[in-house]
C-alpha cells in the first residue's frame, strides 16, 4: 500500500489504527468515569445544600414564632 509515496505494508497500517482506536477507547472510558464521579459529587453537594437551607428555614420560622409571641405580650 502506498502512503504519501512510501510503500507501507497494510498490516502495519491496520495495527496502527487498532492501537489508536484502543487508546481513544481507554481515554473515553476514563473521561466517562470522571464525569460520573463528578455527577455523584454534585448530587451529594446539592442534597447537602438542600438540608442546610431547610435547617435555616426552620430556624427562621422558629424565630418568627418567637417574635410573634413577644409582640402579643
Amino acid at each position: 500500500m502506498l502512503l504519501f509515496g512510501i510503500d507501507v505494508p497494510l498490516v502495519e497500517v491496520v495495527f496502527f489504527l487498532a492501537v489508536m482506536m484502543f487508546v481513544l477507547f481507554l481515554e473515553a472510558i476514563v473521561i466517562i468515569t470522571l464525569l460520573l464521579r463528578h455527577l455523584n459529587q454534585a448530587k451529594d453537594f446539592n442534597s447537602s445544600a438542600q438540608r442546610v437551607s431547610e435547617a435555616l428555614l426552620s430556624m427562621k420560622k422558629a424565630e418568627l414564632e418567637e417574635l410573634e409571641k413577644v409582640k402579643k405580650r
